[in-house]
């Protein structure tokens, strides 16, 4: 049986990360990373945008080259799957029924899109996006392609939307929620997101679901609950994934809530010896906010995976990001920093439309996020600060407001 001193298993950028992390603690142990896709690892957040617009190449898709994983000494096992995992025995099983040996394991093995259970969701033209080959799916698709329809307005939703309407499709976005971005952003952001979309031609119903979805050999129609019937050429369903954290349930690792994350420590150590997790399935015990947090987001991945690296490898401290998120709709960026799952007050900072503007959240009178779309670069680092600083609103609420006060002044 080969062995190996770290093993790694994930193709997204939580595992190339790790490479980095354990590299720059260990230059010599022996690597191996083992990804289910036939693919080099990857980013997903161009895949609803340039890459799937078509604006970028897979170079800008893919995080390093094979020849990255040659220089660092890492043995790249693509197209190949993990079919068992035994914490006891330090050993996993792949699909072909070799065994191999490893000293620490990191499971990044991310989530799969969801699609709803429809009748008429296996026909022809009917798509998520997870993986490059749905990118492509939907790119040959749209070639021909007139008439599109999303479901879901979250960050998937939306930004295939915006992309599908800039590649000249006629799109219609369907979802059950009242507005865009409903559980992340104050109603006057939405109305602000749904304007710039109505604006592009987007069509927008909102507090629908979709009933079934009709064709002969392929889709061509959509048909809603409320009887309105859409024709559709394509349609992407963005709504939500599923954690590949089956590996780890069947070794008996510690998982949590519905969909059955990882729970690990502030190191990202599971419940077993020497096996860590990061990324998507990860549930980590966050300092900043004092709860246990999960984040569906490229950054935190990233940060993830470079820690768990290093913590593997010996270079040992706890993971204290600060969570990340970002998206571009047509000609609009949004930065946000902190959690997002739970706030009752906003301000704003700056005016929409206008010269850009900050949306400060706040729950139970302290600060736990900010959205930024267009604020000025100097106030990125102070707008960090503050979210870590929990600060109250009662201190700082009158000085966020006027843009005359500079952030800085506001972090001690």
């Amino acid at each position: 049986m080969d062995r190996y001193e770290y093993i790694i298993i994930g193709g997204g950028i939580a595992s190339q990360r790790a490479v980095d992390g354990i590299r720059r603690a260990d230059k010599e142990g022996s690597v191996a990373l083992i990804s289910a896709e036939p693919h080099v690892p990857y980013q997903r957040p161009p895949l609803s945008k340039d890459y799937l617009r078509g604006e970028e190449g897979l170079d800008e898709v893919y995080l390093q080259g094979e020849d990255y994983y040659a220089e660092n000494s890492v043995e790249l096992m693509t197209g190949t799957r993990v079919v068992a995992l035994t914490p006891d025995d330090h050993r996993i099983t792949l699909a072909d029924g070799r065994h191999l040996g490893y000293g620490k394991l990191l499971l990044a093995t991310g989530g799969r899109a969801n699609s709803l259970p429809l009748q008429g969701a296996d026909l022809p033209g009917v798509l998520t996006l997870r993986t490059i080959e749905d990118c492509h799916a939907i790119q040959e698709l749209a070639k021909e392609g007139k008439k599109a329809v999303v479901f879901g307005a979250s960050f998937i939703g939306s930004e295939v939307a915006a992309s599908l309407t800039q590649m000249g499709l006629d799109v219609t976005m369907v979802y059950p929620e009242d507005r865009l971005w409903e559980r992340v952003v104050p109603e006057v952001v939405s109305q602000t997101l749904q304007e710039i979309y109505a604006e592009r031609g987007v069509r927008m119903l909102a507090g629908i679901v979709a009933d079934r979805l009709e064709g002969s050999d392929r889709l061509q129609r959509v048909v809603l609950k409320d009887g309105t019937v859409l024709d559709a050429d394509l349609l992407v369903m963005g709504v939500g994934i599923s954690l590949n954290t089956e590996l780890a349930e069947m070794a008996g690792l510690e998982l949590t809530g519905p969909k059955k994350a990882i729970v690990v420590d502030e190191e990202l150590r599971t419940s077993a010896p020497d096996i860590y997790a990061a990324g998507d399935i990860a549930a980590w015990p966050d300092r900043t906010f004092e709860q246990r947090l999960r984040v569906e987001h490229w950054d935190v991945a990233r940060a993830q995976g470079l820690r768990a690296g290093r913590n593997m490898a010996g270079d040992v401290r706890a993971y204290t990001t600060l969570p990340y998120f970002f998206s571009d709709l047509f000609d609009v960026s949004f930065e946000l920093w902190g959690d997002f799952g739970t706030w009752d007050q906003t301000l704003t900072r700056g005016e929409m439309g206008t010269s850009g503007y900050a949306i400060y959240y706040f729950h139970e009178g302290r600060l736990t996020g900010v959205l930024s779309a267009g604020r000025p670069k100097g106030e990125r680092k102070p707008m960090q600060s503050l979210v870590q600083a929990r600060v109250h609103l009662e201190q700082v609420g009158d000085q966020l407001q006027d843009e005359d006060t500079e952030l800085a002044s506001l972090v001690d």
